[in-house]
């Protein structure tokens, strides 16, 4: 299918300029791009945030028809919203030395006390292109139901408080299908799921 994609017109970028303007936890750069704007020569400037990439599993238990995710206060959400509540996947950096399988296998337990069992990979696409440097390594986990439970809930030494909530499908597709109570990343692993084992969601 993708050879059906015709080529871009697009004119050329040229990255003119870079500077680090705070380095942190994150990265933040301003960039200045050579390119042309409707044909007209511009210098273009963006700011790019580099945090690296991340993991996210949905975590499902088919006997069950249930999945596993996690609730926890996020700094963003809060200064957006008041609140900052959000009900998520398990999710978190690839340190370096991992790929995506081996963070998301490691987030599991620390974070919600699961061990998964078979695991599909479905891509790796960035999460906000227009500022944002991350590409997120998305992946469906079914849990293992033989392995014993952890308690979950996070590393204290990484400030982590964290509710672990497992809730039928059903239901997930519901707050899925409402729009607002999912965030991007868990909504696509959801609508992911939904399409391979829509048995799993009756």
């Amino acid at each position: 299918m993708a050879d059906q994609l015709t080529e871009s017109h697009l004119p050329p970028v040229a990255v003119k300029e870079r500077r680090t303007v705070y380095d942190g936890w994150l990265t933040l750069d301003v960039a200045v791009l050579e390119t042309t704007v409707h044909g007209e020569p511009r210098l273009v400037r963006r700011e790019v945030h580099d945090h690296g990439d991340g993991a996210a599993v949905l975590i499902y238990d088919s006997l069950r028809r249930t999945a596993v995710l996690v609730r926890q206060v996020r700094a963003a959400a809060l200064l957006a919203d008041g609140r900052g509540i959000t009900l998520e996947a398990i999710a978190g950096i690839v340190d370096d030395g991992e790929d995506g399988e081996t963070t998301v296998r490691r987030e599991a337990w620390e974070e919600a006390g699961c061990v998964i069992g078979k695991l599909e990979f479905l891509g790796r696409p960035y999460a906000s292109p227009g500022s944002l440097t991350e590409r997120v390594w998305l992946y469906l986990g079914e849990i293992d139901a033989s392995a014993p439970r952890g308690k979950g809930g996070g590393l204290a030494e990484e400030n982590e408080e964290i509710e672990v909530v497992e809730l039928p499908l059903s239901v997930l597709a519901d707050l899925a299908d409402g729009g607002e109570a999912l965030d991007m990343k868990t909504h696509l692993l959801v609508e992911a799921l939904r399409r391979r084992r829509p048995d799993l969601f009756v």
